[in-house]
């Protein structure tokens, strides 16, 4: 199985009308992602939303670690519409990862570029 950033189903909509041009974030608790380079730039990765493939995405540049606190209004442009501010990440990670999550805990942030839509083909078929 393709290496793969996941969504919760409720950015379904979201992630089939993104274009293929702007740059997208997905934000992830912790250091692990980071610490083991998990991601590595021009890698192609699944789209998946519940778990079900949607489309593909090439990483763009290293992995990024900080503190919630210093990412920036600008780069949040970059993650989902209904985030964009500090609280609204801090309170979507929580409820997500079930944890408890605030301004000083660091976040891995990786950044990629969606491509071409996945035919209902590509889907896995054991999901």
């Amino acid at each position: 199985m393709a290496k793969a950033i996941n969504w919760s189903k409720e950015f379904y909509d979201e992630v089939v009308s993104e274009d293929m041009e702007s740059a997208r974030i997905a934000i992830r608790p912790g250091s692990i992602y980071y610490d083991n380079i998990y991601y590595s730039p021009n890698e192609v990765v699944d789209i998946r939303v519940d778990h079900k493939v949607v489309r593909k995405a090439v990483i763009l540049g290293n992995l990024k670690l900080m503190k919630i606190k210093e990412i920036s209004d600008e780069t949040l442009t970059k993650y989902k519409k209904s985030m964009s501010n500090k609280n609204d990440l801090i309170n979507f990670l929580s409820k997500n990862y079930n944890q408890h999550i605030n301004e000083d805990n660091e976040v891995t942030l990786i950044t990629y570029r969606n491509l071409e839509m996945a035919l209902p083909d590509d889907d896995d078929p054991h999901m």
